[in-house]
C-alpha cells in the first residue's frame, strides 16, 4: 500500500488510521494505542522544545540553567521510553495476531 493509498484509507470521523475488515480487539487496540503514542510523543516534543528554550534563555542563572538541561534529559528519556514502549506493544499485538 503506498502512501497516497494510506492517506485515503484514513477515517478521521471515528478517529482510524487504517479500516479494517473484520475489526475486533486487536484492531480497536491497535488504534488506541496509536493515538496513546502519537499524544505522548507529541507532548514529549513540546516538553523538550521548553525545557530547551529554558535552558538557552537561562542567561547566567545557574538554576534555571539546570533546570532546562534536567528538562532536556528527562524528555529524551521519555521519548526513548515511548519508543520503547510502542515496540513492545506492536510486538506483542502481533503475537496475539499470529496466535489467533
Amino acid at each position: 500500500m503506498n502512501l497516497v493509498e494510506k492517506a485515503a484509507a484514513v477515517d478521521w470521523g471515528k478517529l482510524r488510521f487504517q479500516t479494517y475488515e473484520g475489526g475486533g480487539f486487536n484492531a480497536f487496540l491497535t488504534d488506541i494505542v496509536q493515538w496513546i503514542t502519537i499524544i505522548a510523543g507529541i507532548l514529549a516534543f513540546f516538553y523538550l522544545v521548553y525545557a530547551g528554550f529554558t535552558y538557552l534563555t537561562a542567561g547566567g542563572n545557574a538554576d534555571n540553567a539546570k533546570k532546562g538541561q534536567q528538562g532536556i534529559i528527562n524528555a529524551i528519556i521519555g521519548l526513548i521510553i515511548i519508543i520503547l514502549a510502542y515496540a513492545i506493544v506492536r510486538a506483542v499485538i502481533s503475537f496475539m495476531n499470529a496466535g489467533s
